[in-house]
């Protein structure tokens, strides 16, 4: 009886270099199997696993975002060339300066100032604009 039952996948399977392994794991009394539930161990090249890798973290990635706000790329860019994120957020959701402010109970001319970066807004009047604009905080900074 077999004490380890292995099976290759991907660019192993079927090569001379999978076939020089299993001959050794053979040689040790290991069993080939047909199925990846019947195998102990898997048998992988590590260009293979580099690939599995990327597709899992992709994967993982695409379920943590999925139920994101997804937003235009002309949003991105004007937040990646280096514009207030209070000003783009506020003009994506379509709000005045002054409703924004009335929403996140600040002076109106306060919070243009937090705009034009003449001041900069401690966390707690952070956390108001964010909370009056529907994004996390860290949307803002």
């Amino acid at each position: 009886m077999s004490w380890l039952k292995f099976r290759f996948l991907g660019e192993l399977e079927g090569s001379l270099r999978g076939q020089a392994i299993e001959s050794e794991l053979k040689g040790i009394g290991a069993q080939s199997v047909d199925e990846v539930e019947d195998a102990d161990v898997i048998v992988i090249s590590p260009a293979d696993l580099h690939e599995m890798l990327e597709d899992a973290a992709a994967t993982a990635a695409y379920h943590r975002s999925r139920d994101q706000e997804r937003v235009p790329i002309e949003l991105v860019d004007r937040l990646l060339a280096g514009e207030s994120s209070v000003k783009v957020w506020r003009e994506y959701r379509g709000l005045s300066q002054r409703a924004l402010a009335a929403r996140a109970d600040l002076d109106f001319t306060y919070l243009s100032q937090i705009e034009t970066g003449a001041r900069r807004g401690p966390v707690k009047t952070m956390k108001k604009i964010a909370e009056a604009l529907s994004v996390d905080l860290d949307d803002l900074t």
